[in-house]
């Protein structure tokens, strides 16, 4: 029996009183659930491991940054690419199905941001750094891909997210201007697509078990950075600092792509009834956006102090409201589930 759908009768076992405490214990031991020496063991070399890697790619940035005005410029360059050849040397020889040879090309992906950062530094190129960032997703995605490995691609998404969230810091109030003014978006758009369409992808390939998708957690962190990204769009408008006013189209175009991925998330959770963790996610986020929107029609009616009072009750009231849905959720899937 799969060890998800195990834990999940255990636990309903043990809520519903079906099995004794001595009867979940033992059934923990037999099923593998609880790990042992050999697991924690394990857990700890590899934790180990992976700290070394972090450590070796922030030493080399800064074994080049204090050492700057010593080192020559083929110095500098060679700190960096001499370990960036011997990481992919490494990640050759061992293969990708060891974790030595995917921690080799996960230092890297790290050896080649910083290879970025000095050309960019030595030659002054001018470069934004957004386009820095982008320029490193775009060079280590042949690393990522062969590694085919979660913390990789956790790694590639972050600095995609980077270089997503600098440009549209930078990019003010119109995005896409390069196109048309009229197609002006809240800048923030841009990550909130993008974390939508990976999530949906590793959504997709985890299902089909391809390029090494598969862990729960990663596809957890792009759903909710998609709708931290969409709730701030929200608050933006709301606030007016986007306001509808000033593009009402457009606003409400972000605002029914916020509804449609949120209800998106629900049906697709709900179907798969694995997960309690995107109904938690969705609930934070419309509770901070309902709330943004009661403040500003307290502030346009000067409520004053009864404005306080009256955010404090419903967030609350919403906040017990999500929890009790999510409870009560949890609870039908066990139903469910031990009816079949």
């Amino acid at each position: 029996m799969d060890l998800h759908i195990t834990r999940r009768l255990l636990g309903w076992a043990g809520e519903q009183r079906a099995l004794s405490h001595e009867a979940i214990e033992a059934s923990l031991e037999v099923s593998g659930l609880r790990p042992g020496i050999a697991e924690w063991r394990d857990f700890a070399v590899r934790v180990m491991q992976a700290a070394g890697v972090l450590s070796l790619a922030a030493g080399a940035v800064f074994l080049v940054a204090y050492n700057w005005q010593s080192l020559g410029v083929y110095g500098r360059f060679a700190t960096l690419e001499l370990p960036l050849l011997l990481a992919l040397a490494l990640a050759w020889a061992k293969g990708v199905d060891r974790l030595s040879g995917r921690l080799a090309l996960l230092l890297s992906v790290f050896l080649t941001g910083a290879l970025l950062a000095l050309f960019g530094q030595t030659y002054q190129t001018g470069a934004d750094l957004y386009e820095l960032f982008l320029v490193w997703a775009l060079l280590a995605v042949p690393w990522t891909i062969a590694c085919r490995w979660s913390p990789c691609w956790a790694l590639w998404f972050l600095v995609l997210n980077v270089a997503a969230s600098l440009y549209a810091e930078q990019a003010g109030i119109v995005f896409f201007g390069l196109l048309s003014p009229r197609l002006g978006l809240t800048p923030w758009a841009l990550p909130f697509f993008l974390n939508v369409v990976a999530y949906v992808a590793v959504e997709t390939l985890s299902r089909a078990k391809k390029w090494g998708f598969g862990d729960r957690w990663l596809g957890r962190g792009l759903m909710a950075a998609a709708m931290a990204f969409g709730t701030f769009i929200m608050i933006l408008r709301i606030s007016r600092m986007f306001g509808f006013e000033d593009s009402p189209g457009i606003a409400w175009l972000e605002l029914s792509l916020f509804v449609a991925a949120s209800a998106g998330i629900f049906v697709y959770a709900n179907w798969r009834q694995e997960d309690l963790f995107p109904f938690a996610v969705l609930g934070l986020s419309w509770v901070v956006a309902t709330t943004t929107l009661i403040g500003r029609l307290m502030v346009e009616h000067d409520a004053g102090f009864w404005a306080l009072f009256i955010i404090a009750l419903y967030v609350i009231g919403a906040s017990s409201a999500a929890v009790k849905a999510i409870t009560w959720i949890g609870r039908r899937w066990k139903v469910q589930e031990a009816a079949q």
